[in-house]
């Protein structure tokens, strides 16, 4: 005798593997939508952006600087800069070479961007109080940056101000200086650095950096959103 015959279980269908193959499709369309976003989102988070020539820096938010003014006696605030690239440069009024060729070199990097090279601020911050009034401070980058803002503090603010950027500083009296006098010179970090349009620390550029042929240039360019042969085309 006989018994029931074994149940048999049904395998997958026509209807049931396109009903598959759509889930699979979808899920994969799904992810490459989110993965798009990602990455969307990335280019257009404060930090990131591209490829920089200068050593780069941790993303964070560009230090204050708390206690210094500029030469009209207003503080600096970064919400004000918003949309614009800022250069930071830390120096002095008397230095002999490095800080006067610094600025001419970004001034000339400036005029060769063009237009847009007036949507760059550039910060020189002085190291030397005591001899940089804000009146010399003001006609010193007159002369060489006309539209760098100077900005100023007392000794104490202005180490605070070097530390957070990661400058350092020392005073070399000349031989034969008395103590007190004016005839000295400072030993200090000879670096820009470059803030985004964010308010975010992004690269820092050493003074053979700013000599090499069209790097920072390049660089605010991308920055600023044009392409990297628009100079060469004005």
């Amino acid at each position: 005798m006989g018994g029931p015959p074994p149940e048999r279980r049904a395998g997958p269908g026509p209807l049931r593997a396109v009903g598959t193959w759509r889930a699979s499709a979808l899920r994969a369309l799904l992810a490459c939508a989110a993965l798009c976003a990602l990455f969307w989102w990335l280019s257009r988070a404060p930090g990131g952006g591209p490829q920089l020539h200068g050593q780069p820096l941790a993303s964070r938010p560009a230090p204050a600087f708390t206690g210094l003014r500029d030469t009209s006696g207003r503080r600096f605030h970064w919400l004000a800069q918003r949309g614009s690239p800022v250069l930071v440069f830390f120096g002095y009024t008397h230095c002999p070479d490095v800080c006067p060729l610094t600025l001419v070199r970004l001034s000339r990097i400036l005029q060769e961007i063009g237009p847009a090279g007036r949507r760059v601020r550039v910060v020189f911050v002085t190291l030397d109080p005591g001899r940089d009034t804000p009146r010399v401070l003001r006609a010193y980058l007159d002369a060489l940056l006309a539209s760098a803002i100077g900005l100023r503090g007392d000794p104490a603010s202005t180490a605070r101000a070097a530390a957070r950027w990661g400058v350092r500083f020392r005073r070399v009296d000349s031989g034969g200086a008395a103590a007190g006098s004016r005839d000295y010179w400072l030993d200090h970090t000879a670096a820009v650095t470059l803030v985004g349009p964010h308010g975010r620390l992004r690269a820092r550029y050493g003074y053979a950096q700013l000599q090499a042929q069209g790097l920072l240039r390049q660089d605010l360019l991308a920055l600023l959103g044009e392409p990297r042969g628009a100079a060469a085309a004005r």
